[in-house]
């Protein structure tokens, strides 16, 4: 983190030291130890601090909390959207930026992990996912029904729809023509996109 980033020099070292606490204790700092380590007469001058650096995007404050910090990652990879554009007939979009997609959502960090699989067959053709697209998944040990997922039976990785009745979940193909999986499998994590090629 610099200054040219948008925060002053002390800014900077305030948010490094936030940084630094969570990443060793696994938690904020609170108003008071931020205040101790850099030796501010008052709390009033930390706090004026971690406002500045909420107002630019830099952490979030959370009301009335003892530890009531968290860090917000600036957006390293971000793609604006201009307008819309009809599927149909063509239509004139103008480049007024509405807002952007954050494309770092979608790769790795300190608090998840990304890994991508190439999708082979078509059993979820219906959901849009065809073979040779790549699947983003989050990897995480549970989901909810309903989530497109990427799971493990056997050795073979494969990407359905999680479901769940009576008797537990099970994985579901987006395709008619696919039975239903309810042999045992191992969740590996979330699809969270898809990417296609043209």
């Amino acid at each position: 983190m610099n200054v040219s980033q948008g925060i002053t020099a002390r800014q900077s070292r305030v948010l490094g030291f936030i940084q630094q606490t969570i990443h060793h204790t696994g938690r904020p700092p609170t108003i008071r130890e931020i205040g101790r380590h850099f030796g501010f007469k008052s709390t009033g001058t930390t706090r004026d601090h971690l406002k500045s650096l909420s107002r630019k995007g830099f952490i979030k404050l959370t009301p009335r909390q003892s530890r009531a910090i968290s860090i917000k990652t600036p957006a390293a990879f971000r793609i604006p959207i201009v307008g819309t554009i009809v599927a149909g007939m063509p239509d004139i979009a103008l480049e007024e930026v509405e807002e952007y997609v954050d494309l770092d959502m979608f790769l790795p960090g300190p608090d998840r992990t990304i890994f991508a699989l190439r999708i082979r067959g078509e059993s979820m053709k219906e959901k849009g996912i065809l073979t040779g697209d790549i699947a983003l998944v989050r990897r995480q040990r549970t989901a909810d029904a309903g989530d497109i997922v990427a799971a493990l039976i056997g050795r073979e990785a494969t990407v359905k729809i999680l479901e769940k009745n009576k008797a537990g979940f099970f994985l579901k193909p987006a395709n008619s023509s696919f039975p239903e999986i309810h042999d045992p499998f191992t969740l590996l994590g979330k699809v969270i996109a898809v990417i296609k090629k043209f």
